[in-house]
């Protein structure tokens, strides 16, 4: 996550001649507290990147994704079910756990009060949940799987999930299994669109008024890219004022609760974020749309 601005940009809105070097380490702590601060306000990131995410159902045509605006869409999937079942039968050990992180299983295993985790086997090593479910049995200790469908990819056992408990049950890792085909994109507006009436939706579920954006929690996994090339020049603008103003607070006594010389400046330190900034900002907020139906 990189800062929305440089340091360079927020010294044009200071407006002093030269600075030094603390005043560039106390700009630079600035512009990355600002950065943050303006992603927590907006609730959303700027700088292009790619999303990796889970959605509810809405029981709407529109699904509003978390970043906007869109730039691609690699992937709409749904229908999560257990792809790959692990379980530990070991009689040494008391109490066993699998987990799915980011590169492949973190399996762990306690046994006589130590407790021991094997993180052998991962995507890179073994791409197919069949492979998967081969290494784990190959584990030993009471390590076992079993596969519904072994030719699936396992880096699509979505991260993270778990740990759960597999000591003599079969622990569930979901994968979303279905593929979505058919949806339209608003970008700007950062919304996945579908009709009332999607063929496969329709033919799966036998349900002629099943509403597009259908499901329970976690239906729906999007992978897409979306932010900005560049971060819009008021939103620079607003981190750059902010910055200034807070620079500027560094400069007085932070006992006072205002100052004032008589006909040439009244002020009172921030408190909040500045009208300005809080104006410029304003159309980037994170959006919500209403289950209207329309």
């Amino acid at each position: 996550m990189s800062d929305l601005i440089t340091s360079v940009r927020a010294k044009y809105d200071i407006n002093q001649s030269s600075f030094t070097a603390t005043e560039d380490s106390t700009i630079n702590a600035l512009v990355t507290a600002v950065s943050k601060a303006v992603r927590r306000y907006c609730k959303r990131e700027f700088d292009s990147q790619q999303f990796d995410e889970l959605y509810n159902g809405t029981d709407d045509r529109r699904l509003a994704l978390r970043q906007f605006p869109i730039l691609s869409v690699a992937r709409v999937a749904y229908g999560p079910a257990a792809a790959l079942r692990v379980t530990n039968t070991g009689a040494a050990n008391q109490r066993a756990t699998v987990a799915v992180t980011a590169t492949g299983l973190s399996l762990t295993r306690v046994a006589s009060g130590t407790s021991s985790t094997d993180t052998s086997v991962t995507w890179a090593t073994y791409p197919t949940l069949s492979q998967v479910a081969a290494a784990v049995n190959a584990l030993g200790n009471g390590w076992g799987a079993t596969v519904a469908d072994g030719n699936r990819a396992a880096a699509d056992l979505r991260a993270p999930q778990g740990a759960l408990n597999a000591m003599n049950v079969q622990a569930p890792l979901l994968l979303h299994s279905q593929e979505l085909s058919g949806y339209d994109i608003d970008a700007n507006r950062g919304w996945l669109i579908r009709g009332p009436l999607a063929a496969e939706i329709k033919d799966a579920f036998n349900d002629p008024l099943m509403p597009a954006w259908f499901g329970g929690i976690n239906f729906w996994r999007v992978v897409y890219t979306a932010g900005y090339a560049t971060v819009p020049d008021d939103v620079q603008e607003a981190c750059a004022q902010w910055v200034a103003a807070l620079f500027w607070q560094t400069k007085r006594d932070p006992g006072l609760s205002h100052e004032s010389i008589p006909g040439a400046v009244a002020r009172t330190p921030l408190g909040t974020m500045p009208p300005g900034v809080k104006a410029l900002l304003a159309p980037y907020r994170d959006h919500k749309i209403l289950a209207s139906g329309g």
